[in-house]
């Protein structure tokens, strides 16, 4: 589909796979991509599995447009904006496979999801922000104060700490964890579970269960 990303559906399930080579970091064109691939699962109503390339979920938006800030940086941010309401309104299931580092927005992705696979081994999902530099954003706080386990809340918001799959599990990032080599077979099975629910009351079930989240952030983003 792009240099960004790899996109599939069929039989009622998609599934996009990010990978710039690198780090999948989420440039404004990476998020664009992303939102694209999004926009046609859910035209066509399929349950969507998300993932990255192996050892590397994401590491969060481009640090190099962060640093340098203006206009760019804006719209990156834009853009991720849009991408936290796609993944709060997706009419189907959504599952998110990490196969390895989840870092800073790309953490967030995780706890937008409805199910979520990690892989073990020596990775780590962190909320970094404070770490370089930035306040968290009032719509990133909301996220976290929704979802991530309480006791935890402070440790990853705050104090920035990168956790390991077994800690980012217990915080609320993962709902499983596998070897890497089993993650995405993982997450196919869990999509195939939930694709097989009934889709109008699971859609009108998710709507009403994120209705209390997106209310909180929609002030807060630029989308």
């Amino acid at each position: 589909m792009s240099e960004w990303l790899t996109f599939n559906m069929s039989d009622g399930l998609a599934e996009i796979t990010l990978d710039d080579g690198k780090v999948n970091a989420l440039s404004e064109a990476m998020l664009d991509a992303l939102l694209e691939a999004i926009a046609k699962a859910a035209d066509g109503d399929a349950a969507l599995l998300i993932t990255g390339r192996p050892g590397c979920f994401s590491g969060g938006y481009d640090r190099k447009l962060i640093q340098a800030g203006g206009s760019a940086c804006d719209a990156m941010r834009a853009a991720g904006d849009r991408l936290t309401l796609a993944m709060l309104d997706y009419p189907a299931p959504l599952v998110a496979a990490s196969s390895g580092h989840a870092m800073a927005k790309a953490a967030f992705m995780l706890l937008l999801a409805d199910y979520r696979v990690g892989a073990a081994g020596d990775w780590r999902v962190a909320l970094n922000e404070v770490a370089i530099g930035m306040t968290m954003p009032r719509a990133a706080m909301a996220i976290a104060r929704d979802r991530v386990t309480p006791q935890w809340l402070s440790r990853c918001a705050l104090q920035a700490q990168g956790l390991n799959p077994e800690q980012a599990q217990a915080a609320g990032f993962y709902d499983a964890l596998q070897p890497p080599e089993q993650v995405i077979a993982c997450a196919r099975e869990q999509l195939q579970r939930l694709a097989a629910l009934p889709r109008q009351a699971y859609r009108e079930t998710r709507l009403l269960l994120n209705a209390p989240l997106r209310a909180a952030v929609l002030p807060w983003l630029q989308a």
